[in-house]
């Protein structure tokens, strides 16, 4: 036969880019042998991260005096007494679930009360009072803490009887 060219010619530096391609597939396993131990230190410090959080919220569920749904609930109203009323733990007096001293504006012992104590000229609102004498019904305004009935002394009824 006559001198063919080779159907497959080799081109000038072959050589070169396959010790090339040769390092760069050695260098990227080495990084990959080398990346479990990282991973492996990665998981282990997730994991005594978890049982440091997980230990403590679990010892506080079964520690307590309340059912655990109570206790839920008690830890869901913590961040403020929308909360505590989304979760019907609000108004809460001390001692109570859905108590918390930073949701006691006036530290009377009740949290997220309805309404906020009537302070300085501020006045209370005012209700109309209906009153009917010889047949004639007649209305004044009165403020509210005049109508409202004083919470009943047990000391005294059990004195007068």
């Amino acid at each position: 036969m006559p001198n063919l060219s080779n159907p497959n010619p080799v081109r000038p530096g072959a050589e070169q880019r396959l010790r090339n391609l040769q390092h760069r597939f050695r260098a990227a396993s080495a990084r990959r042998d080398r990346t479990p131990t990282l991973r492996w230190a990665m998981m282990a410090l997730i994991a005594i991260v978890a049982i440091l959080v997980a230990y403590p919220a679990i010892w506080l569920l079964v520690s307590s005096s309340w059912p655990i749904a109570t206790t839920l609930r008690h830890i869901a109203s913590a961040p403020n007494c929308e909360f505590a009323r989304l979760v019907g733990l609000a108004p809460a007096r001390r001692g109570e679930p859905g108590y918390w001293k930073h949701h006691d504006r006036d530290g009377d012992g009740v949290a997220c009360e309805p309404w906020p104590p009537w302070r300085g000229s501020a006045s209370p609102p005012t209700i109309a009072v209906a009153t009917r004498i010889d047949g004639e019904i007649t209305t004044r305004a009165a403020s509210s803490s005049a109508t409202a009935a004083p919470y009943p002394n047990p000391a005294r009824r059990n004195a007068s009887t």
